[in-house]
């Protein structure tokens, strides 16, 4: 094996690189007009919710309550369909019907709302199930996930794909299977890219929805953009945005 110190490094960097600017440029009417929509529910009091299983579930993470996030972010959690308790059982459920009745009750969306859903494969029953759950809510969804790895991903009973029902669908780029570099001599792949470009898009988005409040006259000071608690004046800060949006997130 010809092996350079540095190269496979090299490698997935240059395919992370491709991929970022394929779907950014690929994309851009439409994540322009989703961040749009984002800045008209957030201006209206609406919340914009954020919803994965397994890994997936880290973007709900990345978009909630942090430093340079917006206010309105509101993941859609449940502990069993997260890695930290029981990755089995987790991977099990994001098959299993019926699991995503009822996930939405406690946040009592309201219509016009968002609902971001991320799958990579976009065909386990749960995400699908999810998302036709909400839009009977009358909320809008938009979904991120590999449009190429869904097509040879095997469909679940309900024989549609999340692309195929969201109202907007962004294509994160990614392969079959999601790990980007082949390995000499082995059949499987190293190297994943749907965390990383999901983190990308949704952070894209957020940041020209709050670019598109702040041109409809929304003050500095009124933005519901969270700030570092380390940086002076954050506290203050924070704690007005907590104070409206903790009546309408259950994790604040």
């Amino acid at each position: 094996m010809d092996y350079q110190p540095g190269s496979a490094l090299q490698r997935y960097f240059q395919a992370i690189q491709a991929i970022q600017a394929r779907v950014l440029e690929s994309q851009h009417e439409s994540l322009c007009q989703v961040a749009g929509r984002m800045a008209d529910t957030v201006q209206a009091g609406g919340r914009i919710f954020l919803f994965g299983s397994g890994h997936s579930h880290l973007l709900a993470e990345e978009a909630f309550y942090r430093a340079g996030g917006l206010a309105a972010a509101t993941p859609v959690f449940s502990s069993a369909l997260m890695l930290h308790e029981d990755a089995h059982l987790s991977s099990r459920l994001e098959r299993t019907p019926g699991v995503a009745v009822g996930l939405l009750e406690r946040y009592r969306p309201a219509a016009g709302e968002l609902l971001f859903v991320f799958s990579n494969s976009g065909a386990n029953y749960l995400p699908v199930e999810l998302a036709l759950d909400a839009k009977k809510r009358g909320l809008y969804v938009v979904s991120i996930s590999s449009l190429a790895y869904a097509k040879v991903a095997p469909q679940s009973a309900l024989g549609l794909r999340l692309d195929q029902v969201a109202d907007s669908a962004f294509d994160n780029g990614g392969m079959p299977g999601d790990a980007l570099l082949e390995l000499e001599d082995c059949e499987w792949r190293v190297g994943p890219s749907s965390t990383i470009i999901g983190a990308l898009l949704w952070n894209s988005l957020m940041v020209e929805c709050i670019a598109s409040l702040q041109a409809r006259g929304i003050s500095c000071d009124k933005l519901p953009v969270f700030a570092s608690l380390n940086m002076n004046g954050a506290a203050e800060h924070n704690t007005a945005l907590l104070d409206e949006w903790r009546k309408v997130n259950p994790h604040l």
